[in-house]
């Protein structure tokens, strides 16, 4: 059992658990702490320690906001070392760790109050996968939105949801709607459609085909928030320790196990980078993907991008991170500060190859719907062109959840402690970092 499923199966029995002077500390209901449970908490205490540091820091918040993860405040510092982390948006695997996350990015809120308090006073407002906190569903009730329909398709999460809102005396504003945002219908139109169903890059999650979707639940002159997402390209340098043992410490091990026992089967997945220094970008930048949301979106595309390389280096691969548009003049950039998304990775070379100021890269970047209609695959193709004329041709997929497994020595580094079994429960080993 991992510590996570430890700490969950706590959790579920009523125990509470804790920092305090660095010594991890309990709570529990009168007979549920028996002397073999209490026995093997003991033997985990280092484990759990680590742990939860490692969860405070994960959220960039001192406290967690479920039962299971610190109750008391305990200092860490930041780590620098670069931590790798698998694409979560486009998966079903979010619990209540990830939900506390992203109901707790606070800069993400202030710029989605920013477009909502401009736009839905008075209004109707449909927001799409509320998620269990229907936390923009509140901030319209909150900006005197007159009508909120709220929905969320995880009947778990509706549930959390609509006990949120009874709690919180809401019940009036937002109407809560268990269902699928591409097959439901309103009572009414909407003025506003309100949602987060972008990923690190934007449209990972479906956010085209979905969002195209909703505006038959939008009056003719309805508005979107977010507005826009786009993502930016650049090349990157890594540190050397990093590329030398690139691995998932436990916390983003245990959500990489959880999309590949969803999916079925280990397969080479999107990867995010925590604590990326905007440093080791090494040349211009270029658009990776557009969508504006003020009209229909093209969920497939094919685009043409230009790079100059800024300064002798070794390119490693390349760096999109997400520039989302709550609404014109407000743009949340995740390399400004650390968001709940993350810049996603592509590790291209491996090993890098050397280049110096100057030199070009002509890039090709195109998106394609998978076999679910849904989520994206992506490509990026292009050529390095050295001012000594030498050209360097390159192709790159970044696929969904295609079945492709240590396809490149970047992934055979990353997944070189992981073990397949023909028995998916039982198929990832995660190794002790």
């Amino acid at each position: 059992m991992t510590t996570v499923e430890f700490l969950a199966s706590l959790k579920s029995s009523g125990i509470k658990i804790w920092i305090e002077d660095e010594q991890l500390r309990y709570r529990a209901p009168k007979g549920v702490m028996t002397s073999n449970l209490k026995q093997e908490l003991m033997e985990r205490k280092i484990e759990i320690i680590t742990f939860i540091k490692q969860a405070k820091d994960a959220i960039g918040d001192k406290t967690l906001g479920n039962d299971v993860v610190p109750q008391k405040n305990v200092e860490c510092e930041k780590p620098s070392q670069i931590e790798l982390w698998p694409s979560l948006a486009e998966f079903f695997v979010y619990d209540d760790f990830l939900y506390y996350v992203l109901t707790n990015d606070q800069r993400r809120n202030d710029s989605y109050k920013v477009a909502i308090n401009r736009l839905v006073k008075d209004k109707v407002v449909v927001d799409i996968g509320t998620g269990k906190d229907a936390i923009l569903a509140r901030f319209c009730a909150e900006a005197n939105a007159r009508k909120v329909y709220a929905i969320e398709m995880s009947e778990k999460f509706y549930n959390s949801a609509k006990a949120c809102i009874e709690k919180l005396g809401l019940s009036d504003k937002i109407t809560l709607i268990l269902g699928d945002a591409t097959k439901v219908n309103l009572p009414e139109l909407a003025d506003v459609c309100v949602s987060e169903i972008v990923g690190s890059i934007g449209g990972v999650e479906g956010a085209a085909v979905i969002l195209n979707n909703a505006r038959r639940l939008l009056k003719e002159d309805g508005v979107m928030i977010p507005s826009r997402s786009v993502n930016k390209i650049a090349g990157v340098s890594l540190p050397n320790e990093f590329l030398q043992n690139p691995h998932f410490t436990e916390i983003p091990a245990y959500y990489t196990r959880k999309i590949f026992e969803q999916v079925g089967y280990p397969f080479d997945l999107r990867l995010c980078l925590r604590h990326f220094s905007k440093s080791s970008i090494i040349s211009t930048s270029s658009i990776f993907e557009d969508l504006n949301f003020a009209g229909i979106v093209e969920p497939e595309y094919s685009h043409k991008g230009n790079l100059t390389i800024l300064k002798d280096s070794r390119l490693d691969g390349f760096v999109v991170w997400l520039n989302l548009h709550t609404i014109e003049g407000e743009v949340i950039d995740v390399l400004e500060h650390e968001y709940c998304w993350l810049p996603v990775y592509l590790p291209v070379f491996s090993p890098g190859i050397q280049v110096y100021e100057g030199d070009k890269i002509e890039i090709i970047c195109s998106s394609w719907l998978c076999d679910n209609n849904l989520n994206p695959d992506y490509q990026i193709e292009g050529t390095v062109i050295k001012k000594t004329g030498e050209e360097i041709p390159f192709k790159y997929h970044s696929y969904h959840y295609k079945q492709l497994f240590k396809q490149t020595p970047f992934y055979e580094k990353v997944f070189s402690q992981y073990a397949v079994d023909s028995q998916i429960s039982n198929s990832i080993v995660t190794a002790a970092h």
